[in-house]
């Protein structure tokens, strides 16, 4: 049995292992920033959404009281975040609503009709911010 020449000085790492341990720190570093990188583009994405969500429901609230003929007036509408009593919704960025109101007939809504041959209307929200689409909503609205 032979044995391995034994350097002098020691029992040292040779310049291949550590440039090979060195790649693979760098390795695992670079795929953690990575995933790092996509999780908080996920977390903004998720905050955005949420936002365009709050921004609707509020919307929703601030036409509540809305009559239809207030209602058509703001079909084609493009409009920044309100709360439910009108004032601005605040820390909502660059987020834009745009509104679209079509008559729908009283007993099928799926069904859409001149404005004045009923008091039922479809609204519809779409949410956009930076150029993105974050959200669509809609939503029936009657005057009887």
């Amino acid at each position: 049995m032979r044995r391995g020449r034994r350097r002098p000085g020691g029992g040292g790492f040779t310049l291949l292992e550590v440039t090979i341990a060195l790649f693979l720190i760098v390795m695992v570093w670079v795929s953690a920033l990575a995933s790092m990188r996509g999780s908080l583009r996920s977390l903004t994405g998720s905050e955005s959404t949420a936002t365009a969500a709050t921004a609707v429901r509020e919307l929703r609230e601030y036409t509540y009281d809305m009559s239809i003929d207030q209602l058509d007036l703001l079909d084609g509408q493009s409009m920044a975040p309100v709360l439910g009593d009108g004032a601005p919704m605040p820390e909502t960025g660059d987020l834009v609503l745009d509104l679209d109101v079509q008559a729908v007939d009283d007993s099928d809504p799926s069904t859409n009709v001149l404005p004045a041959a009923s008091r039922t209307r479809l609204v519809t929200v779409v949410c956009w911010s930076r150029g993105r689409l974050l959200l669509e909503a809609q939503w029936l609205a009657a005057e009887h």
